[in-house]
């Protein structure tokens, strides 16, 4: 059997029109497999970055926020898109700080998962970061209601098993920071 490694070239991209957040295209591919053309749609924009932040109480900071597509709050991790001209830690102090009002003194990378393959271009990163502390107070956008959790750090995993995390964002993000944190059992 033929290993299926190679990239499927792009004959020709027209965008489509600009999302809030993304660009809209139709690019025009050939299988390099079968021959087959076909249009894929793809949405195209800037990476995006969440935060496992952890307290002195040994509490992480967490958000409860109304997700329009399945129309319902979750908790999930504060996080946002990396504005242009901006590297993605200081995107991930600047969403932190807006969503929570949370600082902190210690950050990690924990690497990064794609968005959404299926039809996205853009990726995830995420970060770990100690010692957070209120400094501030939520500038908040216009598209968020969000309200502050504090939640221990060994009962995020609970909540993994248990599925209470709906966002795979998170799921990710939580799942590396217990690694990181050697808290994964």
């Amino acid at each position: 059997m033929k290993k299926k490694i190679q990239p499927w070239p792009v004959l020709e991209a027209k965008k489509l029109g600009h999302l809030k957040l993304f660009d809209c295209e139709v690019q025009k591919v050939r299988n390099p497999y079968s021959g087959a053309m076909l249009d894929i749609t793809l949405l195209t924009g800037n990476d995006s970055v969440n935060v496992v932040a952890v307290n002195s109480d040994d509490k992480a900071v967490l958000i409860n926020q109304y997700r329009f597509g399945i129309g319902a709050y979750i908790a999930e991790l504060p996080g946002g898109m990396v504005d242009d001209g901006e590297d993605h830690l200081q995107a991930a102090k600047r969403e932190l700080m807006e969503e929570t009002g949370y600082e902190a003194s210690e950050w990690h990378y924990l690497g990064c998962v794609a968005s959404n393959p299926v039809f996205m271009d853009s990726f995830v990163h995420h970060y770990l970061a100690l010692n957070a502390t209120p400094t501030g107070r939520q500038n908040l956008e216009s598209a968020e209601d969000i309200e502050l959790l504090e939640i221990p750090v060994d009962e995020l995993r609970l909540m993994l098993r248990r599925g209470k995390f709906l966002h795979p964002h998170t799921v990710s993000g939580v799942l590396r920071a217990l690694v990181q944190l050697n808290r994964e059992h």
